[in-house]
């Protein structure tokens, strides 16, 4: 509806064009990192549990990829600066802290990887840049924005699950720990 009706000629201020493309260019390469991150680790577990949440983290980054480059295509057509995201992931100086964060990710070993992006990033990056990010779409009247936006945000509550569930699982392998019980086991 946003492209039919050309949503983009009824934005409320032209520099929610930059912050889009800023936005865009830095969330989406980040995305497709914890596709193919969730996608390797899931290879490297033996347990189908674990294989399953991780290919199913995977297909939701893939598909927030995809979302948000559908989305692109749209202001691509009318604005410059959309057009090669991710060329420009490896040159644009704002990027280097969550690039570094990613490649390290990346590199380490599955459960590294696991508490860092799905407990560490999920945590961080989504509740601070998804939701105030789709609240400045709305307001400026990017209709299509928020709903790749809210949706990601949606799926991003049930990675940080996984995240969670990691470090629990982390936390019981220390025989000194105390056993990490249900908390409604004790009501």
């Amino acid at each position: 509806a946003f492209s039919q009706n050309n949503g983009h000629t009824t934005l409320s201020d032209a520099r929610y064009v930059n912050a889009l493309k800023l936005f865009l260019s830095d969330v989406t390469p980040l995305e497709y990192q914890a596709y193919q991150g969730f996608a390797r680790v899931g290879r490297q577990f033996s347990g189908a549990g674990a294989r399953i949440a991780c290919q199913m983290q995977a297909i939701d980054e893939l598909r927030h990829v995809q979302t948000q480059i559908h989305a692109m295509s749209h202001y691509n057509k009318h604005f410059n600066g959309l057009h090669d995201f991710a060329h420009m992931h490896d040159r644009v100086w704002f990027l280097s802290v969550p690039k570094s964060f990613f490649e390290d990710a990346r590199t380490a070993g599955p459960f590294e990887f696991l508490t860092a992006i799905s407990f560490s990033f999920e945590y961080v990056l989504t509740n601070l840049l998804f939701v105030p990010f789709m609240s400045g779409a709305a307001f400026n009247g990017d209709m299509a924005t928020v709903t790749f936006g809210f949706s990601a945000q949606s799926d991003e509550a049930r990675h940080m699950t996984l995240g969670l569930e990691v470090i629990k699982f982390l936390l019981e392998q220390q025989e000194d720990n105390v056993p990490i019980g249900d908390p409604l086991e004790s009501t």
